[in-house]
């Protein structure tokens, strides 16, 4: 009779261990839930480089400039992906000098790129810039606009709301900034807008969804990383825009949630996700209305310095290095949030 308890309560605690077991690991590939693939995918149809610009047009998406080691250059070159045909075709090149670190939006089916460094010291902007450039897709040109308003630098950010373009932050070799401009392409002008109350920085990382902008991470003028977050609303202020910081939900264990700098985002179906930086390969996901995040798979290596968009509901990530110097990449990355590791995708 002991004997048969004995080996009842065995059984149960065996059964019960591994349910809970099975519970946990349940929980953990949830939490990592997110496929990286490059499985069918084309690399970057350019050359190895890193520091270029990015954006997406529609069902296309763009990576052009940067540097390459492959000539040891800053160059000019664009290349269009059609993610339907998988397939890289190149278009007019930039028409500004050839450079890294620049910055891009698309406002009503133009792209703009401009901003950077071209590496030319010996001239009166020491290499920094503040020239951008418009394109259109429906004639493969480009066309000169205003020159930024807030002057020279690389590293800025910038992000689109209601069809007016933000641009701010970044460094031009004597200063860390922590203003932001409006570009408003109808009268071709810009203006300052509120201050950014995260203090200045460079490298820092931006995306909107809906009505709302967020801004954050990034490197200070200390070189110290950023993990705080902030909101715009461009109706804010009297029409200088306000600034909110978003604070993380009290349950989060902050701890685990790294710094970072230089990364990517990708905004699919309503929810953001970081990823990379210098040094990082880590993915999390951030969800506005929960004001949560949660870790998901992480990208295959360390990568910053990336150039990356969406179409669709996939997130595409090419280019860049671990560092944003040395050797850059002309790999090329699909990333589904909705779909489970599958590590034959990395071929």
């Amino acid at each position: 009779m002991f004997n048969t308890l004995k080996k009842t309560s065995l059984a149960l605690l065996v059964a019960s261990t591994a349910l809970v077991q099975m519970s946990c690991n349940k929980d953990d590939d949830e939490e990592k839930r997110g496929n990286w693939f490059r499985k069918d995918l084309p690399n970057f149809g350019g050359s190895i480089r890193t520091n270029a610009v990015s954006f997406v047009i529609g069902s296309v998406g763009y990576i052009g400039t940067g540097y390459t080691t492959e000539t040891v250059a800053r160059v000019k070159d664009f290349w269009a992906y059609n993610a339907e045909r998988q397939t890289w075709s190149q278009i007019t090149p930039f028409p500004g000098s050839g450079r890294n670190s620049a910055t891009a939006f698309v406002l009503k089916g133009k792209a703009y790129v401009g901003g950077g460094f071209d590496g030319v010291t010996g001239a009166a902007d020491g290499g920094y810039k503040k020239d951008y450039y418009e394109y259109d897709p429906a004639t493969n040109k480009w066309a000169a606009i205003a020159d930024f308003g807030g002057g020279t630098r690389q590293f800025a950010t910038s992000f689109v709301v209601n069809d007016r373009a933000y641009v701010g932050l970044g460094y031009n070799g004597s200063n860390y900034y922590q203003d932001f401009y409006e570009y408003n392409p109808t009268t071709d002008k810009w203006a300052e807008m509120a201050t950014f109350k995260g203090g200045k920085r460079s490298g820092a990382m931006s995306f909107t969804i809906g009505t709302k902008a967020y801004v954050g991470f990034g490197d200070s003028n200390s070189q110290t990383a950023y993990k705080d977050m902030y909101s715009f609303d461009p109706a804010g202020n009297g029409g200088a825009g306000n600034w909110t910081r978003v604070d993380f939900a009290a349950d989060f264990d902050q701890d685990k949630f790294p710094a970072r700098s230089y990364g990517a985002t990708f905004v699919i179906d309503g929810k953001a996700y970081v990823v990379g930086g210098k040094g990082r390969s880590d993915v999390w996901e951030y969800d506005p209305g929960a004001n949560s995040w949660i870790e998901r798979a992480p990208f295959p290596t360390q990568r910053g310095f990336a150039g990356s968009f969406v179409v669709g509901k996939i997130g595409y990530l090419g280019t860049g290095s671990p560092s944003g110097s040395g050797v850059g990449s002309d790999d090329f990355w699909g990333f589904d949030p909705s779909q489970a590791i599958n590590t034959d995708d990395d071929l």
